[in-house]
């Protein structure tokens, strides 16, 4: 490689690309919905297996909550340079001059609002700071997971001076992601206790919320470098802001969520996980942590939202 195109290629400030045109191929959308859908087909399946039993709506309406805040992806896509392939035969929403298709539904349904079930169970299970922080990565894990077929079948495409795009994926998008279901969980943490009754569908609004939230605190170093033609050296070190902004955000939220080390018993990641999904026995639990002295007192409304 000469060193002219090491220039352009590094320290170069080429212009912000054109919004691509490519067609998404159909089998690619169809494997990808399918994908993406198998999780929201089980969601669901607990959601109402919960209202049959008795434990309330609260997983419902985190997925409900979900589904609206797929409206949030035309905004960070336009910011953050994201091309979700026209052309799809699942088209379900179009906002912004950009068309999305089922897909786009199915992701917000079970990563945000499925998520951030998730979160707040675990949060309620007991977590440390140190497991918030690990939970944060299991997310990251999770996000790489469900994106890379994705962009490698190309159903969507990333453009534009994106640091960190090893196969399609840049990698700053999945620092920022995993902080809106767990900035969701803690806001269902914090605030059900309060949400008694009809009340809880307020849920429904704290998903989109937290969308908003998170990739507004996070990710505006990365929207303001990838739209200021700025070169692909100033995209990583904006993502370092980025990636910066994002443990941040992890650390302000153990304030609001973490429990000292001696209250939690369920300290592994897979014991964690298990017993956010699975709950955990009545002789377990941990005692109740001074962030969470509210719901002790409204122990009715929190059992209910199990």
């Amino acid at each position: 490689m000469t060193s002219q195109t090491i220039y352009e290629t590094v320290l170069a400030a080429p212009p912000v690309p054109a919004h691509p045109t490519t067609q998404v191929p159909f089998m690619a959308e169809i494997l990808f919905t399918i994908f993406l859908g198998l999780p929201v087909v089980v969601g669901v399946f607990f959601a109402i297996k919960h209202l049959v039993t008795g434990r309330g709506p609260l997983l419902a309406f985190c997925l409900i909550g979900g589904g609206f805040a797929c409206l949030f992806e035309p905004i960070v896509d336009t910011l953050g340079l994201c091309y979700i392939r026209e052309g799809a035969t699942l088209t379900t929403f179009s906002s912004m001059g950009r068309d999305f298709p089922l897909y786009i539904n199915f992701v917000y349904i079970w990563y945000v609002g499925g998520l951030a079930y998730l979160a707040y169970r675990v949060y309620s299970t007991g977590v440390t700071r140190k497991g918030l922080f690990q939970l944060y990565l299991i997310d990251v894990f999770i996000n790489i997971f469900l994106e890379s077929p994705g962009v490698l079948m190309g159903a969507y495409e990333y453009y534009g001076p994106q640091p960190l795009n090893f196969w399609g994926l840049p990698l700053w998008w999945v620092c920022v992601n995993p902080i809106m279901p767990m900035t969701a969980g803690a806001l269902i943490y914090r605030l059900t206790p309060y949400l008694p009754g009809w009340r809880m569908a307020l849920v429904i609004a704290f998903i989109p919320m937290a969308d908003g939230i998170a990739n507004g605190a996070t990710a505006w170093p990365m929207w303001t470098a990838l739209n200021l033609d700025a070169p692909l050296v100033v995209t990583h070190l904006a993502w370092l802001v980025t990636l910066g902004l994002a443990l941040t955000a992890v650390w302000i939220l153990s304030f609001v969520v973490s429990r000292p080390d001696d209250e939690v018993f369920t300290t592994s990641k897979a014991a964690l996980l298990k017993a956010a999904i699975f709950g955990v026995p009545d002789d377990r639990r941990p005692a109740t942590a001074g962030v969470n002295h509210v719901a002790a007192r409204h122990k009715p409304v929190a059992d209910v939202s199990r």
